[in-house]
């Protein structure tokens, strides 16, 4: 840990950044500000060239799009001793996750109405021609040419690693897999291929000063091949992770879907709750909120409540 603080020491004193220029940090990178138009973004020692490269090839491809929000541009790619590093241009706008709590009434609602939006603009890109799956890991990560499957064996793979800790806190776990396994019905018909974020929440994206999304940032590991209105299910489900949570949001979030796209799209979105619930749930130690998060809708599938 001392070396790798050393290294990312030496990186940082390159571009004269200082601990205050921290933006913020995640399971990939910590990202500094780099000047007023400018971010550094270091990447973990765990994340290498390769799938960097491939990000930026993604967000060149994503620029071809007439998306109506600002998307991550890397300007430059580099390394030392390990640490993969990128400059990128800023993004425009806040942090959504810093703005909503202190949004009152109608501009609640606006900003609110626009991230579903954004949400649902993003879905409208499609990849045809590419298997279900990761948009960005390596070729021998997890395709499949039907959905389903899919996402079947992303579940299986992350109760590979997360299984001790899920059956300490989720009674009767084997049932409550099986009952999220026969769920997946749903999607026995599905052939959309679109892009889906994966990880689509006020933390990672930014509105402007009049209220409106205007970009989206760290498309990364989530980021798939697959069903767009998982992305419209984040947008939802995601809002109760936050430290400032609204329960009043989610009502209206609810809502809007069902006026949006009909009652029979919450079946699918709370299918979704429960695939991430999974998906998520290797993070006991590192991130506590959200593996509660996790074993709160594990837990309502045993009572009946999901």
């Amino acid at each position: 840990m001392r070396r790798a603080t050393k290294q990312v020491g030496v990186i940082l004193n390159r571009f004269q950044i200082f601990g205050s220029d921290l933006l913020g940090a995640g399971s990939e990178s910590r990202v500094y500000a780099l000047g007023r138009e400018q971010i550094l973004r270091i990447y973990n020692a765990n994340v290498g060239w390769d799938y960097v490269e491939r990000r930026r090839a993604l967000y060149d491809e994503l620029a071809k799009h007439d998306l109506p929000v600002a998307l991550p541009e890397l300007l430059s790619v580099n390394s030392w001793v390990g640490h993969v590093y990128t400059v990128e241009k800023r993004m425009p706008g806040q942090d959504f996750s810093k703005v909503l709590p202190e949004l009152p009434g109608e501009d609640r609602a606006k900003a609110l109405t626009s991230y579903l939006d954004v949400a649902a603009h993003l879905g409208t890109v499609h990849f045809p021609e590419r298997p279900y799956g990761g948009l960005l890991l390596s070729d021998n990560a997890v395709h499949r040419e039907r959905w389903r499957d899919y996402l079947l064996v992303k579940m299986q793979d992350a109760l590979a690693e997360s299984r001790a800790d899920l059956e300490q806190d989720v009674p009767e776990l084997d049932a409550v897999v099986a009952a999220i396994y026969a769920r997946l019905a749903l999607f026995d018909d599905y052939q959309g291929k679109s892009l889906v974020h994966g990880d689509y929440f006020p933390a990672n994206v930014f509105i402007d000063v009049s209220h409106k999304i205007c970009g989206v940032g760290d498309f990364g590991y989530t980021t798939v091949v697959g069903d767009a209105r998982m992305d419209l299910a984040g947008a939802l489900i995601f809002l109760e992770v936050l430290d400032d949570y609204l329960p009043d949001d989610s009502i209206f979030m609810h809502q809007l879907l069902i006026e949006r796209w009909g009652e029979e799209l919450l079946e699918v979105v709370e299918f979704y709750r429960l695939y991430y619930s999974i998906f998520f749930s290797g993070c006991k130690a590192d991130d506590p909120a959200t593996y509660a998060w996790c074993i709160g809708n594990l837990r309502a599938v045993s009572q009946g409540g999901i």
